[in-house]
């Protein structure tokens, strides 16, 4: 499967690139996340977008509402600055991680690959709500251990302060470290 290259206006959002993409359907629902996963030059795509879309009046299939799925990355410095690949949940996608409302406002499907993303989907999403809130100065675990540069090694029984966005402490050491995304991991609160 190929990828398409454009230019698209600055401040335009992915939801308000792709709202006009079909032509007998409508963007009923959607969602952005970048892949917490990510780390430049690794592979192509670093941003998702999902969409519930559903079938106009016109359409055989009028009022059905089906998943919608593309893998873009932006590069400013192009002219054409959003390169994208898109596809819906018939062909089973890579990208498993739609929001709530998305996945809510589809209708039932008897499409083998698109019911087992939607499950999938439906998995992730379960994992990612039963993860505990944090706050600043919260202690947690996480279920892998890290190795950073340096050496440094921790194990599944080390304990990090969570400090900002992207940096916690190392509460044995006192060392800063980090973890860009870090809670898109397993994690759990640690017991004082």
């Amino acid at each position: 499967m190929g990828a398409t290259s454009v230019h698209k206006e600055a401040g335009v959002s992915a939801a308000e690139y792709f709202a006009d993409y079909f032509t007998h359907g409508t963007i009923i629902a959607s969602g952005t996340r970048r892949d917490p996963e990510y780390v430049g030059g690794s592979y192509d795509w670093p941003f998702e977008f999902y969409a519930a879309v559903r079938y106009d009046d016109g359409h055989p299939h009028a009022g059905e509402v089906f998943a919608f799925v593309v893998l873009y990355r932006v590069s400013p410095s192009s002219f054409y600055n959003f390169t994208y690949k898109d596809m819906d949940e018939t062909v089973g996608p890579g990208a498993y991680h739609a929001p709530r409302r998305v996945l809510e406002a589809l209708t039932p499907t008897e499409h083998e690959y698109a019911n087992q993303w939607r499950a999938r989907c439906w998995a992730n999403l379960e994992l990612e709500e039963a993860k505990p809130r944090v706050h600043r100065g919260d202690r947690i675990r996480f279920a892998e251990p890290f190795t950073f540069s340096g050496g440094l090694q921790t194990t599944t029984d080390t304990v990090f302060e969570v400090i900002e966005r992207d940096v916690l402490r190392l509460v044995d050491h006192g060392l800063r470290v980090k973890i860009p995304g870090w809670r898109a991991r397993s994690f759990a609160l640690a017991v004082s």
